[in-house]
This record gives C-alpha cells, structure tokens and sequence, in this order.
C-alpha cells in the first residue's frame, strides 16, 4: 500500500507520521546530570520559560535531527527519566492544520499544549499532543 504524507491520515496504524521529518527526540534527565551532560557535549543548557524547564539541543548528525535533553523540571516534572517524545517538523500552517484535524476531530488524540513561539533556537512554533499509538509528540511548525 503506498501512503502519501499530503493526504494519507488513516487512523488505523498513524502511518502518516513516519513519513514527517523528524526534528528531535526529547530525552528527560535529572537535574543532578546537567554538569556531566553540559561537560561531555561542551555546552550548556538554556531555560526554556515557555516549558519552564532547561534544555540542551544536540544534533545527531547521523540521523540528521536533534536530540534535546529535558530537565526532569516545570512541565517536564511528572514525565519519567528516558525518552519523552518525537518532534515533527511541518513546513507551513495547511499541513499543520491536516495534522491537527487528524489528531483533534478524528479523535486519534488530544492537544496538551496550545501553539505557542518556542524560545530555543531550534524550534519555531510549537505544540504537544497526545496521540493514540505513540504516545506524546510535538509539532514544529516551521512558518505560519
């Protein structure tokens, strides 16, 4: 069966999602390892103040997306030490919409967040969801 990212939002098995880019995976960590990451990766992290949380983007450059590392802190408070989530890029609003309706009114999942402008770098727009089958996802959204 071929999938067309444009059009193909089956709700059956979330396909559609392998075919959007990946931006980042957002890994959580203690607080207690922010010198040890910051030494071993020789940067430091920054405070998001939309999450309410510090943050240190990498990219992985044999998987050509970022790695953002979380502190177990503000609203990351609750999520467990480990992987969080994946972190779709979508180039323009129409494709965010598509994204949303698939999410929202087809009932494959819930908004967690509103779109809001991240304050790091590596991110534009973004927005959290829970998605059935995955799990918690974010969407940035390269332009509006």
């Amino acid at each position: 069966m071929h999938y067309n990212m444009e059009l193909d939002f089956s709700p059956k098995n979330n396909l559609m999602f392998d075919r959007l880019k990946k931006h980042h995976i957002g890994i959580i960590v203690e607080k207690k390892e922010i010198p040890g990451i910051e030494k071993i990766i020789g940067k430091q992290f920054h405070l998001d103040t939309i999450q309410g949380t510090r943050v240190l983007f990498i990219k992985d450059i044999s998987n050509n997306f970022f790695i953002e590392y979380i502190v177990k802190e503000g609203r990351a408070k609750n999520l467990s030490i480990g992987y969080s989530h994946t972190c779709y890029e979508v180039e323009d609003y129409e494709k965010f919409l598509k994204i949303e309706k698939f999410i929202i009114k087809d009932k494959n999942g819930y908004a967690i967040t509103k779109l809001e402008k991240s304050n790091s770098k590596e991110c534009n727009l973004i927005k959290f969801y829970f998605v059935k089958n995955l799990g918690l996802i974010e969407i940035n959204l390269l332009k509006k």
